[in-house]
């Protein structure tokens, strides 16, 4: 089904019930164009794959061993085979269902009973029953087929759900190993600042600076260790998170000390907005509306008459070695053919529900492609904007770099005064953070990227996990 058919929702009334039936989108066209490729610019280097494009050995790993492992990705895999074992069932509605009784009984007389007194009799019983209703108008195909559907529904769900959790894994630790640059640039800018505040001091008792130079120095470096605490102890939680989405027991031991990594090659130019079709939540909620459609169609042929077919056979004997005796058995046959005529308005109210569903999975489904064009697009256009930004960052970490070592240079040979150093220190340390941040805000805006498209660049990868299946 063509992804852009999603979009019907802004133009169907009251032709939701048929449109669910095969192409929802009819002879409509959609109120809203949807373009043959992405609008962003982006270079022509091809990019294939996405976990391993960020060369993270230690993070495909870690993915690797939460497939295995995470609490709610088996769960998700639980209703899997709840979905698959409930389309069985439904499976089973058109075919014959053929039932064996066995029954045995002693009855004994009184003296007032109409038996001998003290004489009882055993009796022994063996009766079968096959029934099967006839699929005349195709209902009980059609509620097989929802129940089919509903499943291709659960096990789009656990793909969606494998996707997020790599994805979310990969956040986390880029996220991890940004906090640990942070805590370094944190513990260098102490160790600068306590420098600083030695030399300060140390004019101080030459007669050179006065006490607010040393109290402002000092306040400068009590402001940075309380930053340092706070880096570590986000430092902490974060490992700890990630060990929770790999299944472990959330110890705080997890370790890695690379740094971050540069973002994979650029974005290839004119990808396909088909590339939405393999989203697994695309692929769950387009089930989810076919089962809406064959559960609507059931409804309505709930008003035709059907066709029940019965037949058993039975044998009934004193004794339990004539129990399969020929001569005693019983059978039966009968034909039962029922037409609905008043049940209270029931029928009425159930194709009622059944079409209201079916409008609520049409309006989802055209909400979740929507969401996903918007994810794609802020993706794709924030790339652009954040190489930007961090080369700005870049250029101006260099500038507060060289402003701090000139403003201490002016300080020691009493060119400028204490605000000037102190400032300059506190850009510096500003920057190299900054610049550390957007660093990391690109490797997620990455991730974003791969996670809206569902996969990698490559329309034949799908909604892989980088060969963690």
């Amino acid at each position: 089904m063509p992804l852009k058919v999603v979009l019907l929702l802004l133009t169907v009334s009251t032709t939701t019930g048929c449109a669910l039936h095969g192409d929802p989108a009819g002879d409509r066209d959609p109120a809203i164009d949807i373009p043959a490729a992405w609008r962003a610019d982006a270079s022509r280097e091809p990019v294939q794959g996405w976990l391993a494009e960020f060369r993270e050995p230690a993070l495909e790993n870690l993915v690797a061993e939460a497939m295995a492992r995470n609490f709610e990705l088996r769960s998700a895999a639980s209703r899997v085979r709840a979905g698959r074992a409930q389309a069985r069932i439904a499976g089973a509605g058109p075919r014959p269902q053929l039932q064996l009784t066995g029954s045995a009984s002693r009855a004994g007389g009184g003296a007032g009973g109409s038996a001998l007194a003290g004489e009882t009799s055993d009796r022994h019983g063996l009766n079968g029953q096959l029934s099967w209703e006839a699929d005349l108008w195709g209902r009980l195909s059609d509620e097989a087929r929802a129940a089919r559907a509903d499943w291709q529904a659960t096990e789009a769900d656990f793909e969606a759900a494998r996707l997020s959790l790599a994805a979310n894994i990969a956040r986390q630790w880029f996220n991890l190993i940004e906090a640990r640059a942070q805590r370094r640039l944190a513990e260098n800018t102490v160790k600068s600042f306590e420098d600083s505040l030695a030399t300060i001091e140390n004019r101080y008792r030459q007669g050179i600076g006065d006490a607010l130079d040393v109290r402002l120095a000092r306040n400068n470096l009590e402001t940075a260790r309380a930053n340092l605490l706070q880096r570590r102890r986000q430092q902490q939680n974060l490992v700890r998170g990630l060990e929770i989405l790999a299944g472990r027991y959330p110890a705080g031991s997890l370790t890695h000390a690379a740094p971050l990594p540069g973002v994979p090659g650029p974005v290839p130019a004119g990808l396909p907005s088909q590339l939405l079709e393999r989203r697994p939540d695309l692929v769950a909620a387009e089930s989810r509306l076919t089962a809406a459609g064959y559960r609507l169609a059931s409804a309505d042929k709930n008003r035709l008459p059907g066709i029940v077919l019965t037949a058993g056979a039975g044998t009934s004997s004193d004794a339990l070695r004539n129990l399969v005796d020929l001569d005693d058995l019983i059978w039966n046959l009968a034909v039962n053919l029922t037409q609905p005529l008043f049940q209270g308005g029931r029928l009425a109210a159930e194709r009622d529900l059944a079409k209201a569903r079916g409008d609520e999975a049409l309006n989802d489904y055209a909400q979740a492609a929507l969401t996903a064009f918007r994810e794609v697009e802020d993706a794709l256009d924030s790339e652009a904007w954040l190489l930007a930004q961090e080369q700005a960052a870049r250029r101006a970490a260099g500038e507060a770099q060289e402003a701090d070592m000139l403003a201490l240079d002016q300080y020691r040979r009493g060119l400028t005064g204490i605000i000037t150093l102190l400032e300059s220190q506190r850009r510096r340390f500003n920057a190299d953070s900054a610049l550390i941040e957007v660093i990391n805000l690109r490797l997620q805006n990455r991730i974003n990227l791969y996670l809206a498209l569902g996969g990698g660049f490559d329309r034949a990868a799908g909604p892989d996990t980088a060969g963690t299946k």
